[in-house]
């Protein structure tokens, strides 16, 4: 029994050592062969001995399927986030933060590593075991993910004894990820079997770590290098190279492109270097992340937010790529304004496939001359909008220019040319300006209330022209996007009444107005005799617009499609005016006492409630509805943020974004998309981005996602 039990213990170790040697130093020693007669002999032997099997032995790999979603784990240590650098110098400015925080002139080791564009994990040994996998999750709480983490074969499932001893705990610190050819092989195959095809490694290995079965996840090519430490009980070390240097003993697999730099100059070459070679680097990554290598120092330097005060991440530039134009359209957007856009042959940027780009506006069209059969090059702008850089003429035979049309291309109503504009009282005498006003009206009233011939109203085009479709409800695109913005999740919510369904409901004739949609459940024999339609879904359907008919006065509004009148306008006007009523009889005056409400937005909101058949419209809507006026009494006590300019940024996982943003504004906060010197707090969450490094550039004061309810309930305490 006992010689047995020394051969199942042999076995096992050799399988982990061949596994090192193939999934880590990519050199094995043995033929596949060889490597599947091993592990057969290991099975043979569990077989007949189920009682020797543990969770460390290279059998286990594959575990049990969870019994329902995965359950959370709170990391023994939080796993932050990094601030990020664009160039050389913000890179300094990271080096003489971290001299001036230290208060000397010591000298400063840095560790250099490519920034792994995969799926940030934590593992947990335990005495050299691995007891568990987690996701990264907000940093705090993470997804328990064990039995797909053991399938990763080039994660050792026990850790190779060596000269140094293993500590009681370790948390791991790393990443997952597919290499660019192994990406290349599992798309490939995909296309073969007819299944989906992934978008990017990143989201391949992403999407893996959280499969139910972990026998799916064992059959994607996932692979992992550690780059950090957490919580570490029983062991001390003084650097991160030796960390490294003591993860490569134990087994755990290190990029081999890590290295140690001396100074911030040297940084940057190094930056440089792994840019210069990022094509042939057989997994992708999106920056360079630099870390002070000192452990004591970088105790000492501690943390901001979610972001370590010793730790920088450099991000390359957006990537460009060269596709070709196909055509140039014009789309029309609600309010009548014709967009162009370059219809490209798709082309991967970043990872996304792009097939539409913007042009914004007849100056970019302009500008850039984009023609049919053109090359073009393309950027996602903040890593997130394709935006044309630059057009390539094509050498022969090229397109004509692309002409502004003077019709609608959807209801071929004539075009019109609009300016943002500036009205200037003028001396009719010296021809000299007097004063400027943002709007029509308050020239007229400035110029009525002198009461002098000499006045002159001047006006001035201050912007780039838009152009815009003159059909109004008669257009159809105008008209459809209209309803399509009403019935949005921010506008009146109901549910069902998705774009196909509610243009067919357009088209048969059903809707012709907003009021319309309230009188559907009149024609419920009708509607289940139609394509897509049957009792059951126009059941929903009713069930869901009848729930939306409560409505809150702030989505009313939002919904109405205002030009320039957004969620957070909408809100502001609600609670300035407390009632439908009220909003429909304000002046121009009243409109400009409701904070951030200017003369240009007055103006838009005063032409559209003057306009007879918005008017008819609504009147025949608020017919249909029970709306839910907001309490104007609401005591200072409960308006704990009242005039405070909020922002919030990155994944927050404890509630959405737009949640946060509600209560925020019930509570007197404007939340803004930017940050300034007028803004309060940032609320930072999961990859907070330049956002977080110009508020703490401004002196912003930073709030961490994680506390977020504490700060809703006491933000003086921030």
């Amino acid at each position: 029994m006992k010689k047995l039990n020394n051969r199942y213990l042999t076995i096992q170790e050799k399988i982990r050592f061949h596994d090192h040697e193939y999934y880590i130093l990519d050199s094995p020693s043995i033929s596949d062969h060889e490597y599947d007669e091993l592990f057969r002999e290991l099975q043979q032997i569990e077989s007949e001995h189920p009682d020797w099997v543990t969770s460390a032995s290279p059998s286990q790999r594959v575990g049990i399927k969870p019994a329902n979603d995965f359950s959370t784990f709170k990391h023994f240590t939080q796993m932050l986030s990094l601030a990020n650098a664009f160039n050389e110098e913000d890179l300094k400015n990271f080096h003489d933060r971290i001299l001036k925080n230290l208060g000397d002139s010591q000298h400063i080791d840095y560790f250099c590593e490519p920034k792994m564009d995969g799926a940030a994990i934590s593992l947990i040994y335990e005495n050299g075991i691995l007891t568990r996998g987690v996701t990264r999750g907000d940093g705090t709480l993470g997804e328990d993910i064990t039995s797909n983490i053991r399938t990763i074969r080039s994660i050792p499932l026990r850790l190779k004894e060596s000269e140094h001893s293993f500590p009681d705990l370790l948390e791991v610190r790393g990443e997952v990820f597919i290499s660019k050819s192994d990406f290349d092989d599992l798309n490939f195959k995909a296309t073969q079997n007819g299944e989906k095809v992934f978008a990017n490694p990143r989201n391949a290995a992403a999407g893996s770590l959280r499969q139910l079965d972990p026998a799916i996840t064992s059959t994607r090519p996932l692979a992992f290098f550690a780059h950090g430490i957490g919580s570490c009980h029983g062991k001390e070390f003084l650097d991160l190279q030796e960390i490294f240097e003591v993860f490569s003993s134990w087994g755990l697999p290190v990029n081999k492109l890590n290295q140690l730099a001396s100074s911030i100059d040297e940084c940057h070459r190094y930056y440089q270097n792994i840019e210069s070679t990022r094509d042939a680097i057989p997994f992708e990554i999106d920056g360079v992340v630099f870390k002070v290598n000192k452990i004591s120092i970088q105790q000492q330097l501690g943390e901001i937010a979610r972001s370590p005060r010793w730790a920088i991440a450099h991000k390359f530039p957006a990537e460009e790529v060269l596709t070709e134009i196909v055509n140039i359209d014009f789309q029309v957007g609600r309010t009548g304004i014709l967009t162009p856009v370059a219809k490209l042959k798709t082309v991967n940027v970043g990872g996304v496939n792009v097939t539409n780009c913007t042009l914004h506006n007849i100056d970019e069209l302009t500008r850039l001359d984009p023609r049919p059969g053109d090359g073009a090059i393309i950027k996602r702008a903040g890593d997130v909008i394709p935006k044309m850089v630059k057009v390539i003429p094509k050498k022969k035979n090229r397109s004509s220019s692309v002409k502004t049309p003077k019709k609608c291309p959807k209801c071929n109503a004539d075009i019109v040319f609009n300016y943002q504009s500036e009205w200037r009282i003028v001396d009719s005498n010296t021809s000299k300006t007097i004063k400027r006003f943002s709007s029509h009206y308050e020239a007229k009233k400035f110029q009525d209330e002198n009461q002098t011939s000499k006045y002159n109203i001047s006006e001035e085009h201050l912007e780039t022209p838009f152009i815009s479709c003159t059909g109004g409800n008669n257009c159809p695109e105008i008209f459809q996007s209209k309803f399509t913005h009403f019935v949005s999740r921010k506008a009146m919510d109901i549910d069902g009444l998705g774009q196909e369904i509610l243009f067919t409901l357009i088209n048969q004739k059903f809707i012709k107005d907003f009021s319309d949609i309230y009188s559907l459940a009149d024609h419920r024999s009708e509607l289940e005799q139609l394509e897509r339609f049957g009792k059951k879904s126009v059941e929903n359907l009713i069930q869901s617009i009848e729930k939306s008919a409560s409505v809150e006065l702030h989505r009313l509004v939002y919904a109405l499609g205002i030009e320039e009148v957004g969620e957070t306008t909408s809100r502001n006007l609600a609670n300035h005016f407390g009632a439908m009523n009220h909003l429909l009889k304000s002046s121009f005056e009243d409109l400009t006492e409701v904070p951030d409400i200017g003369p240009r937005v007055a103006t838009k909101i005063i032409d559209y409630f003057d306009d007879i058949e918005n008017i008819t419209s609504l009147q025949k809507l608020l017919v249909c509805l029970n709306i839910i006026n907001p309490n104007l009494k609401t005591s200072s006590k409960d308006m704990k943020f009242s005039g405070l300019q909020i922002a919030i940024t990155g994944k927050i996982s404890l509630m959405s974004r737009e949640e946060i943003k509600n209560l925020l504004i019930t509570k007197g906060a404007k939340v803004t998309s930017s940050i300034s010197k007028k803004t309060a707090y940032l609320i930072a969450g999961e990859n907070a981005g330049s956002k977080l490094d110009k508020a703490k550039t401004l002196g912003v004061k930073i709030v961490d996602a994680v506390d977020i309810n504490n700060f809703l309930n006491d933000p003086q305490k921030f």
